[in-house]
């Protein structure tokens, strides 16, 4: 049965049990007026010694007799139908709520197969975006010309401390590619943006709450992790700003699990001085 079909049931069964209870306090209160009038007619006769009170008296209690009886049987009747009707609610009941949580599995199953489709097909896209600005690049020699020790990405929003650390990486004489000094007036973002990353050693990747949640900042991702996959070397440098481990793990969960440095912890002296490492 379907969910509009179970509750409707569920209401009548409700309503029947609400009107049988009425209708059980009124029979109740019948049969117990009865007896009373039954208990106050014996009393009145044992005190009475005047033979057409007895009499009355006695007409009362068979009168009465008659009505207690009457009203018990049906105190009785409506009490099992009262019992029938609670169980089929309860049955009802337990059947709604199955079929309640099979919709709601149902609906989180297509919303889940939904979101999926929609994911896979966002990255088909951006990996033949990346295939085709790469292919522009490789066939663009103004774009092949310089090489980087280090790529930076991160979100706008992140710029004061990025500005900090770009400035520390070239006081250590350290060439970097940056969005914001590497992308000229009218060029290409996304073909810039590809050649920083075939034209550097590593990329550093200033992972914060706003960079997990951009568009832009998801496309470089891409193009870093696949360069690294492809070349089979790692050249992926976290550095977590401003960021719990659960973000992390929920929406990069293929960076959750490398060791990172924290801007938290670690000074620009001390990420630099990593970095030299490296190399």
């Amino acid at each position: 049965m379907s969910i509009s079909s179970l509750q409707q049931k569920e209401k009548s069964l409700l309503n029947d049990i609400s009107r049988l209870e009425r209708t059980l306090a009124s029979e109740q209160k019948k049969s117990s007026d009865a007896d009373k009038k039954i208990a106050d007619s014996k009393t009145a006769i044992s005190r009475s010694k005047v033979a057409s009170t007895i009499r009355s008296k006695q007409r009362t209690i068979e009168s009465e007799t008659k009505k207690s009886v009457s009203a018990k049987s049906k105190v009785a009747n409506i009490s099992g139908k009262i019992a029938k009707k609670r169980k089929e609610l309860g049955d009802t009941q337990v059947k709604l709520s199955k079929v309640r949580t099979e919709e709601s599995e149902k609906f989180q199953k297509d919303l889940k197969r939904s979101y999926d489709k929609q994911i896979t097909k966002m990255r088909q896209i951006q990996n033949e975006e990346i295939k085709v600005v790469q292919s522009e690049i490789l066939n663009d020699p103004s774009l092949n010309d310089k090489e980087y020790d280090i790529f930076i990405s991160y979100a706008s929003e992140d710029s004061e401390y990025v500005d900090k650390l770009e400035k520390s990486f070239k006081n250590a004489n350290f060439s970097v590619w940056i969005d914001k000094s590497n992308i000229g007036w009218g060029q290409s973002i996304r073909q810039s943006i590809d050649n920083g990353l075939a034209k550097s050693k590593f990329e550093l990747i200033v992972l914060s709450s706003k960079y997990i949640q951009k568009h832009w900042t998801g496309y470089e991702l891409d193009g870093i992790l696949n360069k690294e996959s492809s070349t089979g070397r790692q050249m992926v440098l976290p550095l977590w700003h401003n960021v719990t481990k659960d973000e992390i793990d929920k929406k990069s969960p293929s960076l959750s699990n490398r060791l990172a440095l924290d801007t938290r912890f670690n000074s620009l002296d001390e990420i630099v001085e990593n970095f030299k490492s490296l190399l």
